[in-house]
């Protein structure tokens, strides 16, 4: 009997439209996890937590010009099924990759900001639900830095290294336009 071994990857994406709770907390294993809407996330590995946090302090410096304003995201449509999943991040992520999409160039008129690391993406169609993200993950970065003993700088640490080398690079700006442009070349 032949056996070969396949390696799944399994691909989640949640999508969040508007304010919505976030604990994170140390788990019964003694696990730090983050809860929000329909998943519980599990961080078993300090690099992984501190990847999340930089896409989101990514994210939030995108947060000005992909949501200009606080505007009701509308009604989006719900899906059949809700699922709930469970998600353990025990590996070691490079980076996270950010999407962005203004209001100019999304079909429905309502921008949308991704963090995305390995198989998980969290897709936020307000400026709301990204300010829960980036509070329930700051949350959890730190219940991890603060209670792991794993070396890991602050949440404000890697905040401020973002933050300068948005500064520095233009990350922010440049993602949006390099769409916008390519939209514009569509229509």
């Amino acid at each position: 009997m032949d056996t070969d071994i396949v390696d799944a990857v399994s691909r989640i994406t949640i999508h969040l439209a508007g304010e919505h709770e976030t604990d994170a907390h140390i788990g019964l294993t003694l696990i730090p996890l983050l809860k929000i809407p329909t998943a519980i996330i599990e961080f078993r590995h300090p690099t992984g937590a501190r990847v999340w946090w930089e896409g989101w302090c990514e994210a939030a410096a995108m947060l000005d010009r992909i949501f200009p304003e606080q505007v009701n995201a509308g009604e989006l449509r719900e899906p059949e099924l809700t699922i709930n999943s469970f998600v353990i991040l025990d590996d070691a992520p490079r980076r996270a990759r950010i999407r962005a999409r203004s209001s100019a160039v999304s079909p429905d008129g309502i921008g949308a900001l991704s963090v995305t690391v390995g198989g998980l993406t969290i897709a936020c169609a307000s400026r709301a639900a990204v300010e829960c993200q980036v509070r329930g993950w700051r949350e959890a970065y730190d219940t991890l830095a603060l209670d792991g003993g794993f070396g890991l700088p602050s949440a404000d640490e890697v905040a401020a290294r973002v933050r300068a080398d948005h500064t520095r690079h233009g990350v922010a700006g440049l993602l949006v336009a390099a769409e916008e442009r390519q939209a514009n070349r569509a229509r």
